[in-house]
């Protein structure tokens, strides 16, 4: 199946189409299709991919394959025999316009537990492959048939029905699977991807947050079946590796051990190097597909900076894919305050004191300097207050 990327290629050469002008007669940004072309990124939004296929002249069955082939981890979807399970859900559900997260949204079901299936082909529980069907409009009877291939191709690779391994490739002596981490670390690692707080994770989904603090700070898992079903359900896991992870931390509970790429990023700082890195983007081509300034990407990559301009704030929140919530939250945290200042309008930067432009001999008040305060990271406050303490 060829790849989106070699099909527009493709295009914009036998109609001597220059990228830039193809982007602005799809409306789809300038730097989304450069990341298409030089990295092979389908666009995110449903009306940029939808804009691109009627560009291609592609039916929606043959876009669905092409879209799935050109994913990171390509998925073939062959025209013609039996399908697995991820096949026939990915294949439906690209077909219809949707992207993973847009079907998530509209279904309910955790982003997690669609991206398990869809990218790595775990088999959901039978409640969540019902829902699954009913919003793609799947009969009984290819759900059935595509469990049946799912089973029979998995048995063939030696991987079991879940999608994580036979047995006797993970079950140690003691009958537990020797490479499930505790519960702790797998709800703390699930959280520290998703970019929020661990209060934002629980009113997500529903578990209080001192069942999931006593989780991750001391590894005691929740008893109650009320906590314990919608973090299973989050955390987009089969349930046999839920259930080992849970098993093993009632026995020998272990708190999460902190894995941050590095200890002085802000939090904003630290979720746009894992995208950095999932994707393998330069810092221009973050700035291409952020369509941010290269010193400005720079700023934020390098050296924590938050970005001033409330249209910055927009574009990064759309690339992390975070709520208006949940992105103010994480600023929040960035800033290291417990609120959050409304994006000022103006330049990148911080606009500097007035009394400073306009040369005044007398030193700054005490409101100026609360506010110059209140504009550092956490990180920046911690080395002001070493100052301050060794001046007096």
């Amino acid at each position: 199946m060829a790849q989106l990327k070699e099909l527009l290629a493709s295009h914009l050469s036998k109609g001597d189409i220059s990228a830039r002008a193809f982007a602005e007669r799809t409306g789809i940004s300038y730097p989304t299709l450069l990341a298409l072309l030089h990295k092979g990124s389908a666009p995110r939004k449903p009306e940029h991919r939808e804009a691109l296929r009627r560009e291609l002249g592609i039916d929606q069955d043959a876009w669905a394959s092409i879209l799935a082939a050109s994913q990171k981890d390509g998925v073939d979807i062959p025209a013609d025999g039996p399908l697995t399970l991820q096949q026939l859900v990915l294949k439906a559900l690209l077909a219809q316009g949707f992207t993973e997260q847009t079907f998530a949204r509209l279904t309910g079901i955790p982003y997690p537990t669609i991206m398990g299936l869809t990218r790595k082909g775990a088999t959901p529980r039978a409640d969540t492959i019902a829902a699954i069907a009913d919003k793609l409009g799947l009969t009984a009877e290819q759900v059935e048939a595509a469990l049946a291939h799912s089973r029979e191709t998995k048995r063939g690779s030696g991987v079991s029905s879940d999608g994580e391994g036979t047995s006797a490739d993970v079950v140690g002596d003691d009958g537990l699977a020797e490479d499930v981490p505790h519960l702790a670390q797998l709800v703390a690692d699930h959280v520290s991807r998703a970019g929020v707080s661990m209060a934002a994770f629980g009113r997500q989904h529903g578990i209080p947050y001192l069942s999931l603090n006593r989780l991750i700070n001391f590894g005691v898992p929740p008893r109650r079946k009320a906590v314990l079903e919608p973090l299973a359900i989050a955390l987009g896991l089969s349930e046999r590796i839920f259930e080992t992870s849970l098993m093993k931390s009632k026995r020998s509970p272990e708190p999460a051990e902190a894995r941050r790429p590095g200890a002085d990023m802000t939090p904003l700082q630290e979720a746009l190097h894992r995208l950095v890195q999932e994707r393998g983007l330069t810092t221009k081509a973050f700035s291409e597909l952020a369509d941010l300034s290269v010193l400005t990407a720079t700023k934020l990559l390098k050296h924590g900076d938050l970005p001033g301009r409330t249209t910055t704030h927009d574009k990064l929140r759309n690339l992390l894919q975070l709520t208006p919530e949940d992105y103010q939250e994480l600023i929040s945290r960035s800033r290291g305050v417990g609120r959050v200042e409304e994006p000022r309008n103006g330049s990148e930067e911080p606009a500097a004191p007035a009394a400073h432009l306009n040369g005044s001999q007398h030193g700054p008040s005490a409101g100026e300097l609360v506010e110059l305060i209140e504009r550092l990271n956490a990180r920046q406050r911690d080395a002001l207050k070493q100052f301050i303490l060794t001046v007096i």
